[in-house]
């Protein structure tokens, strides 16, 4: 009317979306790595958590070690990882030097999708488990020491304490911290795109950016490119909702029930 456009509900961007050749990798990938690393980073932040709250001497140091990779941004995280497994990186070079290669292996390539995938993951586990690991920090100090020394009275050992007394006191921490991980790892961007470039390893939210740009390597279309931040959206509401279904503490198991 008037010249202006007609705006319209279209199913065109969503077909875009999916018949894009970058589309199923990027879902397998994303996913592979939601898979990969969550446990893998609970588990060492909860290992992790438990030695700063023991009565270890030199626990402090620890605290300032792991605490190290928050103050560095995802793509430098990304790019101290390219550092070490690059072609002429810290590890080809060390080996060389050990005399245990005679030419430099190449890590990052298209034909060495699981090395790829492997950096990634080292990387994310270095970048972000502090983050779960304060997280259950101060879900632990919030647990009265009460029942844990009541647990040793009572002879339980130590992973009968944590199974039993622990991990169920840490629900509500661990909810916070599973979201929180989720949703950072869906929107994953910086870390794949410093070691990978984007191209040979992608992901959802590199997805979204390459429809979005204009330019090499860019389409400039902002409406696939919503497409893909709506598909990111719903992966993350959905896991969150399985996640405060799964992981729920006594009282609001009670109160659903």
């Amino acid at each position: 009317v008037n010249g202006e456009p007609v705006l319209s509900w279209t199913l065109n961007n969503i077909k875009t979306m999916m018949s894009d050749f970058r589309f199923k990798p990027a879902i397998i990938n994303t996913l592979l790595l939601i898979i990969i690393v969550l446990p893998l980073q609970f588990i060492l932040a909860i290992v992790m958590a438990l030695l700063l709250q023991s009565n270890l001497r030199g626990r402090t140091m620890f605290l300032y070690i792991y605490t190290i990779p928050l103050g560095i941004s995802d793509l430098a995280a990304g790019l101290v990882w390219v550092s070490i497994f690059t072609q002429r990186g810290f590890l080809n070079s060390f080996l060389e030097r050990l005399g245990l290669t005679e030419s430099p292996f190449i890590f990052i390539a298209a034909d060495n999708y699981n090395w790829m995938l492997t950096i990634i993951v080292l990387a994310e586990l270095w970048r972000a488990t502090s983050i779960v690991m304060i997280i259950v920090v101060s879900g632990l100090q919030a647990i009265p020491t009460d029942y844990i020394e009541a647990g040793e009275v009572f002879g339980a050992s130590l992973w009968q304490r944590i199974r039993h007394i622990i991990l169920p006191m840490l629900k509500p921490s661990l909810q916070v911290a599973l979201i929180l991980r989720t949703m950072l790892a869906v929107q994953g961007f910086s870390c794949v795109v410093a070691i990978t470039g984007g191209n040979v390893f992608t992901v959802l939210a590199n997805e979204t950016y390459r429809w979005y740009q204009g330019g090499d390597g860019g389409f400039n279309n902002p409406n696939v490119a919503a497409a893909y931040s709506g598909l990111i959206l719903i992966i993350s509401l959905g896991v969150s909702m399985i996640y405060l279904r799964a992981v729920r503490t006594q009282e609001e198991a009670l109160k659903s029930a």
